[in-house]
């Protein structure tokens, strides 16, 4: 029996869907980059990475055992900025909209709800990613300055460097995954005010409980419930993955959450689109 094929409406319907999504995607992307905004969040980014990588560098000089990458994901100053990080890239996604006057517009054109959220959603996502490219090439100028100091003193004849990739995949699994939950709770909360200092601080007092519920154990100790805030710790399971441990269940939970967020955001939306 032939296979029964989609028809040219349907795959019309999907192109012209993702066309609108990659529309909103790319005029909200060029906001971050081609705006002041933008760089001077990646310059603040990049200039805390590097402090973080000092610090770190004089802790490795202490200790063994560890790569790179697992000391700086483990530092407060990479806390302090993280945490922050995200209201300073969502903020802007829907308040911006109201207070210049073209949500309205936007809520009115014949484009969906879903369109709409997932285009603001997958820049401020896209943009989050870009932030961390830089770290890429930590790990590796790492093992390149490892390797010629070997190399000078004649302990590698062979040329080569002992470099494993666990040093930089669990890491960054952990970190896209993380992030798409929190940038989606940071939309979400962008899209409950139409004041970027309001969604701020509502986004920045979310990424605060959600942190501290992640050390619930070590301020209390274990209890009977203790196994789920062990299950929900972003600081346990960062510092799992810089140690190259990859498991699949922080993965299912921050995709599900992400989800479940992005579900929300909708639905607020479209309050606010009812409302008008």
């Amino acid at each position: 029996m032939a296979t029964p094929k989609l028809s040219d409406t349907t795959i019309n319907h999907s192109t012209s869907y993702l066309r609108t999504v990659m529309t909103i995607f790319a005029r909200e992307f060029r906001s971050f980059i081609a705006t002041p905004f933008g760089w001077v969040i990646l310059a603040c980014a990049m200039g805390l990475q590097g402090f973080s990588l000092q610090t770190s560098l004089k802790v490795m000089s202490q200790a063994t055992g560890e790569g790179l990458l697992f000391y700086m994901l483990n530092d407060m100053t990479f806390w302090f900025f993280y945490i922050f990080l995200f209201p300073l890239i969502t903020m802007r996604l829907l308040a911006e909209e109201e207070r210049m006057g073209t949500l309205e517009g936007l809520l009115t054109a014949p484009v969906t709800t879903a369109q709409i959220v997932l285009g603001k959603y997958l820049a401020a996502y896209a943009f989050y990613l870009l932030l961390w490219l830089p770290l890429l090439t930590y790990p590796m100028m790492s093992e390149l300055a490892n390797y010629y100091t070997l190399l000078r003193y004649d302990i590698v004849a062979d040329g080569t460097i002992d470099y494993r990739l666990a040093d930089w995949i669990g890491p960054y699994s952990i970190l896209a995954f993380t992030g798409a939950f929190f940038v989606a709770m940071g939309l979400m909360c962008s899209a409950i005010s139409g004041s970027q200092i309001i969604s701020g601080i509502i986004c920045t007092g979310l990424m605060i409980t959600y942190y501290f519920a992640s050390r619930v154990t070590e301020l209390w100790g274990e209890f009977p419930a203790a196994s789920i805030f062990h299950y929900i710790s972003c600081t346990d399971q960062i510092s799992s993955f810089s140690r190259g441990l990859i498991d699949t269940r922080p993965l299912v939970l921050y995709l599900s959450l992400t989800l479940m967020t992005l579900a929300i955001t909708k639905r607020i939306i479209d309050y606010r689109r009812w409302r008008r």
